[in-house]
């Protein structure tokens, strides 16, 4: 019978303590809410309006449309791209890819090995190609990471990709729609962007005369496809074969040591290039 004293004392016990020990939790639990209460609340940051993406591509295609000012005055799709120019042409050299990424195979990372790009993300691998955009990791400064995790990082400005002479030799009309695919997929995870799509460097012409798949003609075909994308979703074209081809059309053998690469210091001159023509 004696256990069952302890049992009885117990509970007693207990119920004399029970409502103190509500009491307790009660005054801890205003104690700390009084404390989160306290605390200031971080204001959201305002990210820079950015212009539109959408840019000229030819002289016969022009951007309509108005962004508001006030509530009297608006300015005209026009002259918002012609502002966004300005202000891309008048940036100092230092600022000139500041929130800047690159998209490319190995002629991208020679220019980021060899060029002065300031602060701007590489995303880069040999053999890179448009199929295994999302599939490869990052092969610049000892970065591992996947595309998919740099683009949730933060949102660029813009945006320059340089893809298609590794896939010469896949079904042509599957690559262009892939990339035309990948092209809206980068739009929609990088909406503020502006996107630069670049052509495919050419090889030279010796080089090109001895191979069926990785010949001028092939690339020729792909940039021509790529600007045709271009124009379609009113992106912007670059085309830097101007300075490193020579009188055939191929690249100049001199800038090169492989028939394929520009040598390093060539390079600088590529990024120089950009720069100067502002885009």
């Amino acid at each position: 019978m004696r256990k069952y004293h302890y049992l009885v004392l117990f509970l007693i016990g207990y119920l004399v303590l029970w409502p103190f020990i509500l009491h307790k939790l009660y005054i801890e639990e205003k104690k700390n809410t009084e404390v989160f209460e306290e605390l200031p609340v971080p204001e959201k940051e305002e990210l820079p309006v950015m212009a539109d993406v959408s840019e000229t591509v030819s002289d016969n295609d022009t951007v309509s449309g108005s962004d508001t000012v006030s509530e009297s005055e608006t300015v005209s799709g026009n002259e918002a791209e012609e502002d966004s120019e300005d202000m891309e042409e008048e940036l100092p050299p230092e600022l000139f890819f500041q929130d800047t990424l690159f998209i490319g195979d190995s002629r991208t990372m020679g220019l980021v090995e060899y060029a002065d790009l300031n602060n701007a993300v590489v995303f880069a691998n040999t053999g890179m190609n448009i199929y295994r955009l999302y599939s490869t990791k990052n092969a610049v400064r000892g970065q591992e990471a996947y595309l998919e995790d740099i683009l949730a990082e933060r949102q660029y400005r813009k945006i320059y990709l340089m893809l298609g002479i590794n896939e010469l030799g896949y079904d042509e009309a599957k690559t262009v729609e892939r990339f035309e695919e990948e092209i809206v997929n980068l739009r929609e995870l990088q909406p503020d962007a502006k996107i630069i799509l670049e052509a495919n460097l050419h090889v030279t012409a010796a080089r090109s005369e001895r191979d069926d798949i990785f010949n001028n003609e092939n690339i020729d075909r792909i940039n021509d496809n790529i600007r045709q994308i271009a124009e379609k979703y009113e992106l912007d074209y670059i085309d830097v074969n101007e300075i490193f081809d020579d009188e055939s059309g191929g690249l100049n053998p001199e800038y090169t040591h492989d028939n394929v690469h520009v040598l390093g210091k060539y390079y600088q001159q590529w990024a120089d290039w950009i720069r100067e023509n502002g885009i």
